[in-house]
């Protein structure tokens, strides 16, 4: 069997990934790459900043993304970053599989399984082939998990805690064992991991720099904790939090018909689900027993019940169920539990496969399409049942500090109801001003009105293209490459075509008359003779005018200074124009400039994506309070500035209407973070 697995790996899994860059690598691949060149990182977690520079760059594949990766995990490819990315990626993948050495003789010496066994183990997951195909973090995840627990059973607390310490600045979910630590009264394991942490984080902050840091901590982790920093609607995902995402709240474009609407429903069940899956892993941790079995039956039941709970879990992530495998399989061979035994592989060969998405299925009739969770779930039980039988065998007494967690647990279920249904409450008052897409796409951005109708960018899962708003639409873009941002004048549409090794900004009509090479989001004048633009130097944005863009005569100019690396801007001519800007590693903040030419910032907080009203009366913009960007309107003969909502999710990119009354803009409430929809609100009486 371990040469078949062998001529498997050789002749399939490896050939898959060799030849061209594949899933989920790039992600990981870009930062490290960017990093490598001295680019400005702020920006990483955007789609569309994310999606230019890896066309840049040259890379085939038609999507990346970075969320909901944390910055540290990425550092772990900054060796081979500086390689080309097919290069990196064969790298990548046998370093992955000169980690199975140190991972099997881990096992071997925890669980005192044959080599052969534990090479078993490792073969016959499917998610193992997937974390290689895949480009993953998983398989080193695993080592650095299985890693801590080896130490920490001979004594080596201080290394243990600091190895979680760094598996949790990789993948948040490794925390979990700082409860282990806590139970067990080991406070060296504690400081060891913070320090450790500490080290970790300055290590990020000073190499992505401190805002970065603040995007993740402010705006994705929240989203994250609550499934919806991806599609949560998928079923093929098979956790709770997407089973009741599908069946129990509704959203325009993903999910318009589920089972019951019931956000009251969907709040108790994500609240306290995961909680009881997650209890007696914490419950079942005895201090007074060190002995190996029971140590590695308890690190087993909370890295078990981390992926029954996880709101993202894909195929590969499960390549961490080698742990509790090859531990339950030795418990069951000692005890001649052979029955049992054969069930635990039947459950183990199944639950890395790939699930096909099931969004066509109706009803309750989704269960029977999420095989993966009711298995985690078995194999969970069982992991708490040989916990119980060990502490019912040697009667051991319940300590106050397990009436203290459950007391904890009891008070986080309350609060997880309450603050979820004011959540899920909130996004869903945004659904009265949502507008009918027309293609099914993952994200829709940048609604303008252009050639008469509502246009805007679609990021589909062949690219991003140029669509025309209604329910037969289809992309308007001929050139099959990625169109990121364009605006409009008259019948005439400009957009920005990014390829290799520069975006440029062309005329859809004619692809082939290109007006700015090196530049991205153009700005028409009101007059339609200057054309604005932002261009970026490794990742710093400078605001440009090309005067008279369309004549033989045009010139370019630059409007703001190199110390602003501009995001954003809004442009109605030379003296009229605002921008959105960082200035010496501060928050982004809005720069109004009139005749004067004083680039003066605004006093609005921490703020983006202006929007100068047609009659130049008002500037819309979308302000971050609470991790949520929502929309604001400041009046520009008062400076009165007024708010136009308050949702617990983000409203980006607004864009006037000709009355200057209502605003076009992208909206993710009720979606995923980021993952925008459009919608169109009057918010001038």
């Amino acid at each position: 069997m371990l040469c078949v697995l062998a001529l498997y790996l050789g002749f399939v899994t490896v050939p898959h990934t060799w030849h061209k860059p594949h899933y989920d690598f790039p992600n990981y691949y870009m930062t490290a790459r960017l990093t490598h060149e001295g680019y400005e990182m702020s920006r990483i977690y955007e789609w569309d900043w994310l999606e230019r520079e890896k066309d840049h760059h040259g890379i085939d594949i038609n999507v990346v993304g970075q969320m909901p990766i944390t910055p540290f995990s990425t550092l772990a490819l900054a060796p081979i970053g500086k390689f080309e990315a097919l290069t990196a990626q064969r790298m990548w993948l046998l370093f992955n599989i000169v980690l199975v050495a140190p991972v099997v003789w881990l096992l071997r010496s925890l669980t005192g399984l044959s080599y052969q066994r534990v090479m078993l183990a490792v073969g016959l997951s499917s998610a193992f082939h997937h974390n290689l195909l895949d480009g993953q973090f998983y398989f080193v995840l695993l080592l650095l998990i299985v890693a801590a627990c080896w130490a920490w059973l001979r004594g080596y607390s201080a290394a243990a805690g600091a190895l979680i310490a760094i598996a949790t600045a990789c993948k948040l979910f490794p925390v979990l064992f700082f409860i282990f630590f806590l139970q067990r009264r080991d406070f060296r394991a504690i400081v060891s991991g913070a320090v450790a942490g500490l080290a970790t984080l300055g290590v990020s902050i000073a190499i992505f720099g401190w805002n970065l840091q603040r995007t993740y901590l402010h705006e994705i982790l929240p989203w994250t904790m609550h499934g919806e920093v991806m599609q949560p609607y998928i079923t093929s995902v098979s956790s709770i939090s997407s089973l009741l995402h599908y069946l129990l709240l509704n959203e325009p474009q993903w999910n318009p018909h589920p089972w019951h609407y019931s956000p009251l429903a969907f709040s108790v069940l994500f609240s306290v689900l995961p909680m009881l899956a997650l209890a007696p892993a914490i419950l079942l941790i005895r201090r007074d027993d060190r002995s190996s079995e029971q140590v590695l039956l308890e690190w087993s039941a909370l890295l078990t019940a981390t992926l029954v709970i996880a709101t993202q879990a894909a195929s590969y992530h499960f390549v961490l169920m080698i742990f509790p495998f090859c531990v339950l399989a030795k418990q069951l061979l000692d005890r001649k539990w052979y029955g049992w035994l054969a069930g635990l592989v039947i459950a183990y060969l199944g639950i890395g496969f790939h699930m096909p998405n099931s969004n066509n299925v109706s009803g309750l009739s989704v269960l029977l399409h999420v095989p993966r969770l009711p298995v985690m779930l078995a194999i969970l039980t069982g992991t708490y049942g040989l916990l119980w039988y060990s502490r019912k065998k040697t009667k051991a007494k319940w300590e106050w500090t397990q009436y203290a967690w459950a007391a904890v647990m009891l008070v986080a279920m309350v609060t997880g109801v309450v603050s979820t249904y004011a959540r899920q409450h909130g996004m869903r008052e945004e659904y009265a001003y949502r507008l009918s897409e027309g293609p099914d796409s993952l994200l829709s951005n940048t609604p303008k009105r252009a050639g008469g109708n509502i246009r805007f960018v679609a990021h589909e899962l062949n690219g991003y293209a140029l669509v025309e708003e209604g329910s037969n639409a289809m992309p308007v873009n001929a050139s099959g490459s990625d169109v990121l941002s364009f605006d409009g004048y008259g019948n005439q549409i400009w957009v920005e075509d990014a390829s290799v090794p520069q975006s440029k900004i062309a005329e859809l009509q004619d692809e082939s008359r290109t007006v700015v090479v090196n530049g991205r989001d153009p700005m028409i004048s009101m007059d339609g003779k200057d054309l604005a633009f932002v261009r970026d130097d490794h990742g710093r944005g400078r605001l440009m005018v090309s005067r008279e863009f369309q004549g033989s005569a045009k010139t370019e100019a630059a409007l703001t200074l190199p110390a602003l690396n501009v995001y954003e801007a809004t442009f109605h001519s030379e003296t009229e124009y605002a921008f959105a800007a960082v200035e010496n590693g501060k928050p982004p903040q809005i720069f109004l400039t009139d005749a004067s030419h004083s680039n003066a910032p605004l006093a609005l907080g921490e703020t983006r994506y202006p929007a100068l009203s047609p009659d130049g009366h008002w500037l819309a913009y979308s302000r971050l309070e609470a991790g949520s960007w929502n929309l604001w309107v400041r009046n520009e003969q008062t400076g009165e500035t007024r708010r136009v909502a308050d949702v617990p999710c983000n409203q980006i990119q607004p864009w006037w209407e000709s009355d200057s009354k209502t605003l076009l803009y992208a909206t993710d409430c009720g979606r995923s973070l980021w993952l925008t929809g459009l919608a169109r609100r009057r918010v001038i009486p």
